[in-house]
């Protein structure tokens, strides 16, 4: 079982908490704000700067990490990328609950123009691996991280209907 061990200083010092599953907020583990440190076993974990999986993110492949510099006093949620990051495969849908034409990628695309697929995505199944979505070509704009299983119906929900205009695989990081 894949787990993220948080530590409040350097070097493995001082409280820490143990996790398990995806977080999307650390106030419930007292540990908002407070990583200094940290540990990874088994499948990466993606940290975010913000609650709910939002702002500045990096993912942590296996391995121990005895500073953070960028990422010190700033991670606010927490999730894993269960299967790793190998392989990846998403498949974007035209129409919400994943209706009309659909575009298998298994690679990143800096437009979805040549796939006929420009600000068309209303709907999404992650088969393998963690996707970065953004709202303009050439991966800029505005980003969305989206993980193996996340199976999302309605992009109009989450205010990405009709957004995605360019997408890349998240690449597994240096192993540390």
């Amino acid at each position: 079982m894949s787990s993220l061990e948080l530590f409040e200083l350097p070097n493995f010092k001082g409280d820490f908490v143990s996790i398990k599953q995806d977080t999307g907020d650390l106030t419930s583990n007292g540990f908002l704000q407070r990583a200094r440190s940290l540990k990874v076993h088994g499948d990466p974990w993606i940290v975010f700067t913000g609650i709910n999986y939002k702002g500045e993110f990096k993912c942590y492949s296996e391995g121990s990490y005895p500073s953070i510099p960028e990422f010190d006093k700033k991670i606010s949620s927490v999730r894993v990328v269960k299967g790793g990051l190998y392989n990846p495969t998403i498949t974007l849908f035209e129409h919400g609950y994943y209706g009309g034409k659909p575009v298998t990628l298994e690679k990143a695309a800096n437009k979805l123009k040549p796939y006929g697929f420009d600000n068309m995505a209303s709907s999404q199944k992650n088969v393998r691996g963690a996707w970065i979505l953004y709202a303009e070509e050439y991966y800029k704009g505005e980003q969305r991280v989206t993980l193996a299983g996340d199976d999302i119906p309605d992009y109009h929900a989450l205010g990405w209907g009709n957004k995605v205009s360019s997408l890349k695989p998240l690449e597994p990081p240096e192993v540390n």
